[in-house]
């Protein structure tokens, strides 16, 4: 692992806490989010970044303090692989502390296949980033 450190967000109205890891190895990258998953390594795996709840987060009520871990490789360090994994941790976030109905159908989505969004958010925010960058409008 190249690097190691926590960012934070109050946006939905509670502090949680983030987990970021850089990895310039992807294969080690594969094997932690495998080991994470509580799964074996396959190294057929397509990931070359990926979100985890580790700990903390159950149904019915989430614990005050869930594990969430984004893992990133230098591979792929873009705009868009950030904001995709970015997705897939904000809608945890969302439904943790912005859903009241734990029973609710949209459990479901938020928990499960959301790849649609995150690829949309992903691409959207790689091209505003690029469109900027050339227009010399970035900070």
């Amino acid at each position: 692992m190249l690097a190691r450190f926590r960012v934070a967000t109050t946006a939905t109205g509670v502090r949680r806490q983030v987990w970021v890891f850089v990895f310039d190895d992807l294969d080690e990258l594969r094997r932690s989010h495998a080991a994470a998953h509580g799964r074996d390594y396959d190294p057929d795996d397509d990931v070359a970044g990926s979100v985890v709840i580790q700990q903390g987060f159950r149904w019915p009520s989430p614990d005050p303090g869930p594990v969430i871990v984004m893992r990133l490789w230098t591979g792929q360090l873009t705009a868009s692989t950030i904001a995709h994994e970015a997705t897939h941790v904000a809608t945890a976030l969302y439904f943790m502390d912005s859903i009241a109905a734990w029973d609710t159908r949209a459990r479901t989505v938020l928990m499960g296949a959301h790849e649609p969004l995150a690829y949309v958010v992903g691409d959207l925010t790689e091209r505003i980033n690029d469109r900027l960058h050339r227009l010399r409008l970035h900070s």
